[in-house]
Parts: structure tokens; sequence; C-alpha cells
């Protein structure tokens, strides 16, 4: 470092050994005996000069290139051979001002041409570099390229440039007609896979990768990237095979590991990647990321205990980190642990400053806290947090849309509609406001204007799925069951490949009372994903709830609940199952649970009340039922909830 200026070690290496003196003559002519004096005097003085830097006395070289060049000054020649000299010696600065002089003397010359696109290159690099260094490295390496024989490191920096600025039609140019030349050189392969995929042609990327990794002994640089490329085209498995060679190549790098545990899990090898990346952490047990991506497997293996131990152990390894406790609160998301997902999160991002947070991580804080509150139904506390949201990104559609949505949840109709108008004017026509816009208008009592916003929303649409199950949903809120069907029978024909298409339709069947015809449409949902949880809890419970062949139901809801073991609702619905079979032990567990966190859904408390009356409960079934009054009021009839609670306090009476 001198002055500021580091000259990368690609530039020193490749001139600190001086070329020899008979190579290239400084006065652009042969020396002769009959030569001028000057001339001689000059070549001697540039002679003492490779002399001098060749024994380490650098002061002399300078001296004596300096003396040389202002004897002889119709050349850049021995200016250039300077420039060399400094950018030998890591002096970038002197290196620039002695090649510039050259340059003055001399425009075409490609030595002071070949320093200075070397030097601003190694500047472009830097931490501390600007465009500015990247397009004068490539002004001058340009200029310089004009030799009978490829010069490999010119070559190779000129081309990371291009890549570096987008250039890649330049690039691949350069890179294809250097591998013409010089066939095996790996760098060459990888710059131009590289280009290939900046411009948009993976194949050719693939192919050059995958010829630069059957030639010879592939680098674990080279597995990676192809590796890498095979992910983004899906083909996992073949990423993976790739990566367990490159963790061959370098079994200490944490970095391939990591992507080999990465892809093992997208490859449907949860298991494999939990192997590989506890090698990782065993090897090292203070890697973030390592730790990070072995709890995302732990969570998708639903081993949500060693899950939490690990996302504990990340906070610990960052404390000032959000990585820890976001994978903390996804632990009690996924159990449904609402409350605790507000107190692991709350106080960071209230200390979002000392903890020198982007506004992005902020906001996807806020959205998790929010989301929390809106699922323990708290709208008020949800709409607090959504506004800080909204202040932080003012034409963010998401904490719009969240927040219109716990204005109308909340009752607040008129901040809905301000919301929405304030958030349409950024995003124009989107599917999601109208279904919110819909929603305002059919709480208000207009039911045929929100039909009418969605029927628009449609038409600008046709060919999305979503477009037709908002409708479909929205004539479903407002018990048109016909106009439902109807919608999603034709979506179904025009998406048939479209799961959630046939979900909705198989709903909308049962809740008009057409029992059989949905019961036939889940089981053709079940026979495309047989592992579709909703669908088996749906079904399940609605065998359970007529008390139809009830250990089928059990069987089904059973697969439910092994997919999403703390879903509240797939727990009611096997503990009503159990209930229906008076299997009552098992019934009390599962329903217990899921009042525990569905305290809000009157349904749920409704069939717990029920148990508990069964089995003698009788206080414990009236505050059930109360609950259940105070609750949601979904699908249970206040009158009959308040017939219940008397003829359980009168069972209470002496």
């Amino acid at each position: 470092m001198r002055n500021g200026v580091l000259v990368c070690a690609c530039v020193c290496l490749s001139l600190c050994t001086p070329e020899p003196a008979t190579a290239q003559l400084p006065v652009g002519e042969q020396v002769t005996p009959a030569a001028d004096a000057p001339k001689a005097e000059a070549y001697r003085l540039f002679l003492r000069g490779l002399y001098l830097e060749s024994a380490d006395d650098i002061s002399g070289a300078i001296l004596a290139f300096r003396e040389a060049s202002e004897i002889d000054q119709e050349t850049g020649e021995v200016l250039a051979e300077l420039a060399k000299l400094y950018a030998r010696h890591n002096l970038g600065e002197e290196a620039v001002a002695a090649a510039q002089e050259a340059l003055a003397r001399d425009p075409s010359n490609q030595s002071a041409h070949r320093i200075l696109g070397l030097i601003f290159a190694a500047r472009a690099n830097d931490r501390l570099g600007t465009p500015d260094d990247a397009a004068g490295a490539i002004q001058h390496l340009e200029q310089a390229r004009d030799t009978p024989l490829p010069d490999l490191q010119l070559e190779l920096t000129l081309a990371r440039l291009y890549l570096g600025n987008n250039a890649s039609q330049e690039a691949i140019g350069l890179l294809e007609q250097l591998q013409e030349d010089e066939p095996g050189l790996a760098e060459a392969g990888l710059l131009l896979a590289r280009a290939y995929e900046q411009a948009g042609r993976v194949a050719d990327a693939v192919t050059m990768l995958e010829r630069v990794v059957e030639n010879g002994r592939p680098t674990s640089r080279a597995l990676r990237s192809l590796a890498e490329l095979y992910g983004r085209d899906g083909r996992w498995s073949d990423a993976v095979k790739t990566y367990e060679r490159a963790v061959e190549r370098n079994p200490r790098s944490a970095r391939t590991r990591r992507e080999l545990g990465n892809a093992l899990l997208r490859d449907d090898q949860a298991t494999q990647a939990r192997d590989v990346l506890n090698e990782l952490v065993a090897m090292r047990p203070n890697d973030a990321a390592g730790l990070y991506l072995l709890f995302e497997v732990e969570l998708d293996l639903r081993n949500f205990a060693v899950a939490e131990d690990i996302a504990r152990k990340l906070g610990d390894v960052e404390p000032e980190g959000v990585r820890g406790p976001v994978a903390l609160a996804e632990v009690y998301s996924r159990r449904r642990q609402h409350r605790a997902v507000i107190d692991t999160l709350t106080p960071v991002f209230e200390n979002a400053a000392d903890r020198d947070l982007r506004p992005d991580q902020v906001a996807g804080l806020l959205g998790r806290v929010g989301f929390a509150y809106e699922q323990l139904q708290d709208h008020a506390s949800a709409s607090r947090i959504y506004e800080r949201g909204l202040q932080q990104m003012p034409t963010s559609l998401a904490f719009g849309a969240r927040l219109a949505q716990a204005y109308i949840n909340a009752g607040r109709l008129d901040d809905a509609k301000q919301t929405l108008q304030t958030v349409g004017g950024h995003h124009a026509e989107n599917l999601t406001l109208a279904r919110l816009e819909a929603r305002v208008l059919g709480t208000e009592g207009d039911v045929d204007a929100g039909v009418d916003v969605l029927r628009l929303a449609l038409e600008q649409r046709p060919g999305e799925p979503a477009a037709y199950l908002v409708l479909a949903t929205f004539y479903t809120e407002h018990q048109r069951y016909d106009a439902a069907v109807s919608l999603l029978e034709s979506a179904e024909s025009r998406f048939p490949d479209e799961r959630a298409v046939l979900f909705q339709l198989g709903a909308v069947l049962e809740q008009s009372d057409r029992h059989t015809d949905a019961e036939q449409t889940f089981r053709r949902l079940l026979d495309r994903d047989p592992e579709h949880a909703d669908t088996l809890n749906y079904l399940g419970y609605m065998l359970a709830d007529r008390g139809e062949r009830l250990e089928e139901s059990v069987s089904l809801l059973e697969r439910a609940i092994e997919i999403d073991p703390h879903n509240g609702a797939y727990l009611d619905s096997l503990g009503w199952a159990y209930f229906k079979l008076d299997r009552l032990d098992l019934a009390e567990v599962l329903l217990q649970q899921a009042s525990d966190q569905m305290v809000w859904n009157s349904v749920i408390q409704d069939h717990l009340g029920d148990l508990m009356l069964k089995l003698g409960r009788y206080t414990t079934a009236i505050a059930a039922w109360e609950r259940a009054l105070a609750g949601d009021g979904d699908e249970v009839e206040r009158s009959t909830l308040e017939r219940k609670i008397g003829d359980a306090k009168r069972r209470l009476t002496p």
C-alpha cells in the first residue's frame, strides 16, 4: 500500500521479473557503434537500470531509467519500463504517472497501455474502486491487445472487466477466441460460462462448464459453478452429484458443504442434508450460515425441538444478528405459538438501530409480528404493526393490503377504504386490492358491487386461476353457492392441474349440502396428491361430523396431522372424530390443545364443551361454550349455545 493505492498480486507477479534487455530496445531502433552518442548513452542507462533492479537497488534503477528517458525523449519505452518497475514494487501511483508520461510521448505504446490497464483493473476490484477505474482499465487493455501471441493475463483481466460491466457480448467474443487459441485454459472456460449465463445463454453455459469439468482435474470452483447452474435449472440431482465432487476436491470448504446441504434439501434428501450439515457444524461450530441451513433442514423434517435448539445456538453465535430470533420465531409459528412469535421478535425491531438492521430486515420482522397478531385475532395490534410497516415502506403492496385487511377485520371500513385508495395509486389493477375492495363492499351490504369489482378483475386476467378463486370465495362468503360452483367448474376445465381450484370446489359443494359431490371431488384431488393436508382434513372432518365411516375419518385426519402436527384445526377435527367414536380420552387431549390454540374459534370451543359435558365436567363445559359465544360465531347458533349453557347450569344445581 502506498498513497492509498494497492496493486493486486496478479499485476505484481506478472511484472516481478524484468524482461531481458535484448528483448526490446527503448530507443525505437537498433543501437550500433555508429548510433548517435545520446541514444547509446540512453541504452546504457536502460541496461544499468535493469541490472540495478535485479541487484535490489531500486532507487538506483529508478534514477537510471529517469536519466535514460531524459536523454532520449523520442520514445516512451523507457518510461513504460519504469512504470513496470514501479508496479513490480507496488508503487501504484508512480507507475500510473510513468505510464501516462510514456503515452504522452507515444500514444500507441502497448507496454504503457498494458500497465495502466492492469493497475486500473486492480483498483476496480478494490472495494474503494470506482466505475471510472473499470472504464479506464478496459480502454487501456483494449489498446494493448494487438500482440502476435495472446497475453493471457491481459485477456483474462479484460474478460473479467467486461463481465463486471455487463458487456457479455464483448466478453464472449474475446473468450471464444481465447478458447480457440488456448483450448485447455480452464480459467477462460469458466469465464466464458459466466459470459454465456450473463447473456441468458444458460444451456451454453452448462455445456461449457461440463467441458471444463470433464477435461483433466477440475477445480472445486469449476465444480461449484456447474452445480450452481444445475440448481438454477432445477436439476438438483445433478447439482448434488457435482457438489459432492467439489467437496472431495476441497473437504475443508464450509461454503461447498453448505451448498451441498442446500442442494440435498432441494432434492428432497433432507436426511442426507442433515448428515452433511452436522459434519460441517462439527467441523466449524460457529458457522452461522451452516447452522441456519441445518435449522431449515430440521424444520423441514418437523424436528421442532431440535430446530429450536439450533435457533438458540444461532442466536448465541450472532448475538446482534437477526437470523437467530427469526429462526426461533419460525419454530414458534410452526407450532402455532403466536404469542411467543410476538415476544421473540418485538424486542428485535424495537432495537433495530442498536442491531444496525437494514430497513428490509425491520420490515420482515414487522410482517411476521403483524401476522402473529392476526392469528390471535388481535386486529387492533395487527393494524398498529402494519401502520409502522407502511410508514417505513409507503409503497409496499404487502403492508398496504395487510393493513387494509386488519382494518376490515377490526370494523374500521373507512380506514380500509383510505388505505386501499392510497396503495392502489402505486399498484393499479392488483387482484389482492380488488379482493379487499370487494370485501369492504360486501361488508357494507353491497354484494353486487363487490361481484362487479371481482368480475372486472377476472376479465382482466382470464389466464390466472387466482382470479377465479377470489371471485368464488366471495360468492361463497355471501351464500351464492350455485354461482361459486359454476365458476369453479369452469376454472377446473380451464386449469385441470390446479389443485386449489379442485379443493375449493369440494369445499363449496360441501357447504351447499352436496355432500356426495363434495366427497367425490375431494377424492379426485387425493388421487392426484395423497399428501394434500387440507383435503385430508376437510374430508376427514366432513365424515366425522356426519358420523359416517369414522375409522376412515380418523385415518385421513391422522395423515393430515402427520403433515402439520400443530395445526389447531386438524387437531380439533381428529378430536371430534374420536369423540364420535366415544374414545373420550384421546378426544380430550386433542380438543384441549385445539381450544388452547384457537380460543376465538367458536366451533372448536363448542366441541370442547360437548366433550366436557359428556365427561360430566359441567363447569368446564360452560366455560368452553361461553368462549364460543364470545368467539367468531362462525358455524354455530347462539341460541343453541345458550341452551347448552342453561342445561349445564341446571345440572350443577343441587
